[in-house]
């Protein structure tokens, strides 16, 4: 139970085993700590009365890929099975990945990388410098970056403000961030302009709302439920370019103050970046989100040396 991450690495193998179909196996999960130290007194009775616990029989098999399996197996009175013990097939190791977790990102299964990805959203009114900063930030960060839904659709649609537009737009924007933690696998940030909740923030702005009506708790809920680690709110403090996506003539609709309170009324962690100048909002933006992902990488660290 002292060990990092003990309830999610199981609920992470057992979203595994069942995605990957295979319904002959069973994990079980010991949560009592246990000597740790194999040349303790009674360390390998231990572990033999634990296996029998466990459902093991003499004449079943060992599978590890350890060398202690052999050991194990013998005081089962039980066949052992290597598994690539040279790490030639699978090179992950547990070691590797608690020192340089997001070096070795790759090798860690998808069921459970959520809990050390770090997802980013910049955030915030129209005209603010978003894309711009999500772009640079993602290339930094050596991230995946996430364009919003709402332009393409856009302009490839209808431009126009209907609940069936911006239903479109909640549904697109829900299943490109569902598409990008499931798929993206191989690097540990996701840097994105924008997420569901600037879609949140857009269906509550009063001056739509006898056109669109209330905002619908289903969209309230799926931006909860793919809310991101951190959202940078950049300030409107830069000129302010017309597009035919914007609605609001030749000003924003949307104040600063607007933004920050959609963070604030949701209880999103959020920061806001002053400055107006484009390098000191990347280095800010990147201070932010490598002492975030340090925190979580922290939580993979724990103390071996005494066993």
């Amino acid at each position: 139970p002292h060990e990092p991450f003990p309830h999610e690495r199981a609920k992470a193998l057992r979203s595994a085993i069942k995605n990957r179909r295979l319904t002959n196996v069973k994990l079980i999960h010991y949560t009592k700590t246990i000597e740790q130290n194999p040349a303790a007194p009674g360390f390998w009775e231990m572990w033999r009365k634990l296996m029998f616990e466990f459902g093991a029989r003499p004449g079943d098999i060992i599978v590890a890929s350890e060398a202690y399996g052999k050991k194990l197996a013998e005081i089962c009175k039980t066949e052992f099975f290597p598994y690539d013990i040279g790490r030639e097939l699978n090179p992950a190791k547990a070691t590797s990945i608690r020192d340089k977790p997001f070096q070795h990102f790759a090798e860690i299964i998808p069921e459970f990388q959520p809990y050390l990805r770090t997802t980013v959203t910049i955030f915030g009114a129209e005209s603010t410098g978003k894309t711009t900063l999500s772009r640079q930030l993602a290339k930094e960060l050596n991230g995946h970056w996430l364009f919003e839904y709402a332009r393409p659709y856009l302009e490839n649609t209808v431009n126009e403000i209907t609940v069936r537009s911006m239903t479109a737009i909640w549904k697109g924007q829900a299943a490109l961030q569902k598409q990008a933690r499931q798929n993206f696998t191989d690097k540990p940030f996701i840097v994105q302009d924008t997420d569901l909740f600037s879609t949140v923030g857009y269906w509550q702005f009063p001056h739509w709302h006898a056109a669109i009506g209330d905002c619908p708790p289903g969209l309230i809920a799926d931006a909860h439920a793919l809310k991101s680690d951190i959202y940078i709110i950049t300030r409107s403090n830069i000129p302010f370019e017309q597009d035919p996506l914007r609605y609001g003539g030749d000003r924003r609709e949307g104040s600063d103050e607007y933004w920050v309170n959609v963070c604030e009324t949701n209880n999103l962690p959020h920061i806001v970046l002053n400055s107006n100048n484009p390098t000191k909002r990347l280095q800010q933006a990147l201070a932010i989100v490598q002492k975030i992902a340090a925190q979580k990488a922290k939580q993979l660290q724990y103390d071996r040396q005494g066993l």
